[in-house]
């Protein structure tokens, strides 16, 4: 296996290329990360306010520490009138859970905690994840549609993310959040009923397009990632700014704890790692060092600390709590990358096409 000589990220990453100092292609064509600025949030920003009727905006609160800061930002910093919204996806941490009670104690902002119906759900889970290799998927798409309908709801214009920077390129090639892939899994390997799945759904024909013109048409919120707009504290600085403002905590187990909110992170780490080659954690540890957070050699210490390649010591609790067996793991582990591509939406694969020639033109 070949690393780069500049970040950690290997040569099972997809497209990726290594120049004659070993240097990969990310990081041959990586610019000084530059925000795109915090007058065009602003703007943003009172465009909602203009629009509200009482909320300014709606924020996905997953007790983790992008979207606690972004809860510390929306009402500390830019004075927004705020819904809070968590979606009960059956695996969060325990610590997850005390920061998320702390920080609307603190805020004092509504929160709405979104619960699916939870056998339907671990059913998706145990499915998709023992066909497919994947869970993140099948979390993500009920999320964002519970996060969609809580926004029309309480009419708030704007939903702000806490996608972070540091995420960019952790993702695995197959088109996880497609949802005609997602029906297509569901109908082929599980019992439920076209009923449940459009329940747990919420919006089961909806695709990019259709999205896109929603949002231009008012009648769904616009999605904004304020981590993108402005300047970024590190990794670190973060995690001590929500500490001081809402009471956040962190997990103590390991130095660098991201997306600790979720008891299934490890093992989806692990699972990716036996099926792609490379896995989340690599990726934002590469981001790092490229954001000059880190040095490479510590970048290698953390990830040597993670063990990817071991099963994580809780790896049995998220088996027993979707009634997955050992032998079921070895099925998980063995699934093909890009196995489900052919059954992803065109409409989507058109438009995404489409988003990518504008981009190059812009």
């Amino acid at each position: 296996m070949k690393i780069c000589s500049k970040c950690i990220i290997n040569d099972k990453y997809p497209g990726i290329s290594f120049n004659e100092d070993g240097a990969c292609s990310l990081c041959v064509v990586q610019k000084k990360y530059k925000p795109i600025g915090e007058n065009q949030f602003l703007n943003i920003l009172q465009n909602a306010k203009n629009k509200a009727t009482k909320y300014d905006a709606l924020v996905p609160l997953s007790g983790g520490k992008d979207s606690t800061y972004i809860l510390h930002l929306a009402v500390n910093v830019y004075n927004l009138n705020v819904v809070a919204m968590t979606y009960d996806n059956g695996l969060f941490s325990p610590i997850a859970l005390e920061n998320i009670q702390r920080a609307i104690e603190i805020t004092k902002v509504k929160h709405v905690f979104c619960k699916p119906d939870k056998e339907v759900q671990k059913k998706i889970y145990r499915n998709t994840l023992l066909y497919s290799g994947d869970i993140c998927g099948a979390c993500d798409i009920g999320t964002k549609a519970n996060i969609i309908k809580v926004a029309k709801n309480y009419s708030c214009p704007i939903i702000l993310y806490g996608t972070s920077p540091l995420e960019e390129d952790s993702f695995v090639p197959d088109n996880i959040q497609d949802i005609v892939r997602f029906k297509y899994i569901l109908r082929k390997y599980t019992d439920l009923t076209k009923k449940e799945i459009n329940d747990f759904l919420i919006y089961p024909n909806l695709n990019l397009f259709l999205l896109s013109i929603n949002k231009k048409l008012g009648k769904m919120a616009k999605e904004v990632k304020p981590l993108f707009y402005i300047k970024n504290p590190t990794d670190k600085e973060m995690g001590e700014i929500i500490a001081k403002e809402l009471d956040w905590k962190e997990d103590k187990s390991k130095e660098y704890s991201k997306h600790f909110d979720c008891i299934a992170e490890p093992l989806t780490n692990y699972v990716r790692n036996k099926i792609y080659g490379y896995e989340r954690r690599l990726c934002q540890y590469s981001n790092m060092i490229r954001r000059d957070e880190i040095s490479r050699e510590k970048a290698l210490e953390l990830y040597s600390n993670d063990d990817i390649t071991s099963l994580p010591e809780n790896y049995q609790n998220v088996l027993n709590y979707l009634n997955l067996t050992e032998k079921d793991l070895q099925t998980i582990i063995n699934n093909q990358p890009l196995k489900f591509e052919k059954h992803t939406s065109q409409i989507n694969r058109l438009f995404t096409r489409l988003m990518k020639i504008k981009q190059r033109i812009n």
